[in-house]
């Protein structure tokens, strides 16, 4: 158990939120207009690297995130003192997911057009496997950077884990699934996630100072 400072939980409170504002004031702009240069610029990305495309878009998918979460969570049944660490990036990203259709559903952005080299029924904004990949691997990016391990380790883990979701992002441009700012989009949602899912570590692994 550790001590933390309310400041701490504000500013991480704020800063989720933060993310979140500019990722509503970004879907009403990009959801209301034709794409622009920028977004049609991403028709560039379309069709290279397939193969590496394709894996990296089916690793955000619910049968990699199943396994995973699987495997973590006897993890955390045999190690009980990483349950709690393990229990809410899954139970964030389970709420996320649903999230992540709800603001597809309210912005209702049609997906890319003539350079879409996959079918995907949902609407374009955001990119959920960017939000999950984000709210997910992010969460853990932030574990591993404030761990006791060697910085070696520590910033090996965190750019490891940073490119995955990079990877991914980049998988749905590659694919012609989404434009770029649908990806700006759900890092923003994603990012917004990963604060709020620090704020309720922050909290949950606290102790109050003793009476003197």
């Amino acid at each position: 158990m550790v001590l933390y400072e309310a400041s701490q939980v504000r500013d991480a409170i704020g800063c989720g939120c933060a993310a979140l504002l500019t990722f509503a004031g970004l879907g009403l702009v990009v959801s209301h207009q034709p794409p622009m240069l920028f977004d049609l610029a991403g028709a560039s990305l379309a069709g290279t690297g397939l193969p590496a495309a394709l894996f990296f878009t089916h690793a955000g998918e619910f049968p990699m995130y199943a396994s995973i979460c699987g495997f973590l969570l006897v993890v955390g049944f045999l190690y009980r003192k990483w349950l709690l660490k393990i229990s809410i990036p899954i139970i964030s990203l389970v709420i996320m997911w649903q999230v992540s259709d709800l603001m597809k559903l309210a912005f209702n952005r049609q997906r890319p057009g003539y350079w879409s080299l996959i079918h995907e029924s949902s609407a374009s904004y955001p990119s959920g496997h960017v939000v999950l990949a984000t709210t997910f691997y992010g969460f853990w990016a932030y574990l591993a950077w404030c761990s006791n391990l060697p910085a070696p380790a520590r910033v090996a883990i965190v750019a490891a884990l940073l490119l995955w979701i990079m990877l991914v992002s980049w998988s749905r441009l590659a694919l012609g699934a989404h434009f770029p700012t649908d990806l700006i989009g759900g890092y923003l949602l994603g990012v917004g996630a990963v604060f709020f899912e620090i704020s309720v570590l922050l909290v949950a692994t606290s102790r109050k100072p003793a009476s003197r």
